[in-house]
C-alpha cells in the first residue's frame, strides 16, 4: 500500500515480528509503524496515535487476516482499558515464541552478539496461564476502591476482574470503603489460600500503615521450605515461579562439597537455600539483599543452612566479600546487575553463575558486560512467568570463556 501525500489516521500493514514492551513492528513503504494488539504475519488495519509524529505508533482496530495464535481474551480490565493483560489475545503457548523472539533480537541489537553463535534458548511456558498470580498492587481512589492502573496512566479501572489473579484475590476490593483512601493497597493470596491486604500510604516518615485484612506477613513456600514474607515484600508472582527457579539451579549447578556461594538480589534467601543444598553443611553461602526486612525472613528460615545475610546494596557489597567464588546466582531488577557488579562478580573467578533477568533489554546488556569480562552464555532459558502479558524471565547460565 503507497502512503498518501498526506499523513493518514488509518493505515493497513502486515505485522512483520515481535518488538519489547507488547508491541509489533510492522513496515509500510519502509517505514515502521509499532503495533499494540496485533501478532506477526497478520494483515490488520491501524488506528495511529498521532500521525504527525516521526515515529508511527498505533493500535490494530481491525484484523484482516488473522493469525492462527489469535484467542479470545479472558481479560475484563484489560478490555476496560487496564494494562495488566497487554498479549491476553495470544495463544500463550505461542507467545512464549514472541517472548525467544523479543530476546533473541535484544542480544542481537543492544548486546552485540551474533546470534548464530549463542546457544538455542529454551522455553518454558509456566501453567496455569490465567489464575497465576498471588500477589497484586492495586492503586486506591478518593473513594477507597482499590484498582488496577489504566495503560500509561494513573487512573484506575475498579470493580473488574483481571484473569491474571488467583480465585477470590480482588474480589470486594474494588467497591466504595474496601481501603483508605488514595495510596496503594497490596493484596496478597498466601499459600495456605488465606488472603492479606495491606494498605500504604506516604513515604518515609510520612509513611502510614493499615492492615485491612489478614496479617502483615504472608506464608509462602518454595523448595520445601517455608517463609513468612511480608504483604508488601518481594515475592514471586507465578504461583509456580519461585518452585521452578529453585529446580533449574539445583539442575544447572553441580554439586561443590564445602564450595562458596553467592546469592546476589537474594530477597528473603529462596535461592540461598538451593545454594545451600548444592555447597552442603561444609559450605559457605553469602546471600546479599538491599530490604533489611528481608534478610530477617530469610534468617528465620534458614536456621539450619550454612547461609550469611548482608543488608547491603549489591553493586557495594560484592568487591568486599571475597577473591573467590565458586557459584554465584543473581537475580537483579529490571534495571539490570550494570557493569560494576558483573565486573566484581568476574574478578572472583567464580566457576559457573546462574543469572536471571527479568527485562531482556537489560539482560542483553548485561550479557555484552558478561562477555567483556571472560565469561560466555553456556545456556539460555526464555520463562514465561507472566502469561498474557509481554513480560518474560531469562535463566542463563554463564562459564568462563577459557
Amino acid at each position: 500500500m503507497t502512503t498518501p501525500a498526506t499523513h493518514p489516521t488509518t493505515i493497513e500493514a502486515v505485522v512483520d515480528r515481535p518488538a519489547h514492551g507488547g508491541e509489533s513492528i510492522a513496515l509500510l513503504d519502509g517505514r515502521v509503524i509499532l503495533v499494540r494488539g496485533a501478532i506477526p504475519g497478520e494483515r490488520v488495519r491501524i488506528t495511529l496515535d498521532d500521525a504527525d509524529a516521526k515515529l508511527w505508533r498505533g493500535v490494530a482496530t481491525e484484523i484482516l487476516e488473522p493469525s492462527p495464535h489469535r484467542i479470545e481474551p479472558a481479560c475484563e480490565a484489560a478490555a476496560a482499558g487496564a494494562g495488566c493483560c497487554d498479549l491476553g489475545f495470544v495463544d500463550p503457548a505461542f507467545a512464549v515464541e514472541l517472548k525467544k523472539d523479543v530476546l533473541l533480537d535484544g542480544l542481537r541489537r543492544i548486546g552485540r552478539f551474533d546470534t548464530s553463535e549463542l546457544p538455542e534458548p529454551t522455553m518454558t511456558a509456566l501453567p496455569p496461564a490465567t489464575g497465576w498470580r498471588t500477589r497484586i498492587r492495586l492503586g486506591v481512589d478518593d473513594a477507597g476502591r482499590a484498582g488496577l492502573r489504566m495503560r500509561k496512566s494513573r487512573d484506575l479501572v475498579t470493580g473488574v476482574a483481571c484473569a491474571q489473579n488467583v480465585d477470590g484475590l480482588m474480589d470486594g476490593l474494588g467497591e466504595e470503603g474496601a481501603a483508605p483512601a488514595g495510596g496503594e493497597l497490596h493484596a496478597v493470596r498466601d499459600a495456605d489460600g488465606k488472603r492479606h491486604a495491606l494498605h500504604v500510604i506516604g513515604k518515609g516518615r510520612k509513611r502510614r500503615v493499615t492492615q485491612v485484612e489478614g496479617d502483615p506477613v504472608a506464608v509462602e513456600r518454595a523448595g520445601g521450605r517455608e517463609f513468612r514474607v511480608p504483604v508488601d515484600g518481594f515475592w514471586q508472582a507465578h504461583r509456580a515461579a519461585a518452585d521452578h527457579y529453585v529446580r533449574r539451579i539445583g539442575e544447572l549447578l553441580p554439586a561443590t562439597p564445602g564450595g562458596r556461594a553467592w546469592d546476589l538480589y537474594g530477597g528473603v534467601g529462596v535461592f540461598a537455600a538451593a545454594l545451600a543444598d548444592i555447597v552442603g553443611p561444609d559450605g559457605k553461602v553469602t546471600s546479599v539483599e538491599t530490604f533489611a526486612d528481608a534478610a530477617s525472613v530469610g534468617r528465620e528460615a534458614l536456621t539450619d543452612l550454612p547461609v550469611e545475610f548482608r543488608t547491603s546494596r549489591v553493586e557495594a557489597a560484592v568487591g568486599k566479600l571475597g577473591h573467590k567464588v565458586d557459584l554465584v546466582v543473581l537475580d537483579p531488577p529490571r534495571t539490570g546487575a550494570g557493569d560494576q557488579t558483573i565486573r566484581a562478580i568476574a574478578a572472583a573467578h567464580p566457576s559457573r553463575v546462574v543469572h536471571i533477568g527479568c527485562d531482556p533489554a537489560t539482560f542483553a546488556r548485561d550479557a555484552r558486560t558478561w562477555a567483556d569480562n571472560g565469561y560466555r552464555i553456556d545456556s539460555l532459558e526464555v520463562v514465561d512467568a507472566f502469561p498474557g502479558t509481554h513480560h518474560l524471565e531469562t535463566i542463563a547460565v554463564l562459564v568462563p570463556s577459557k
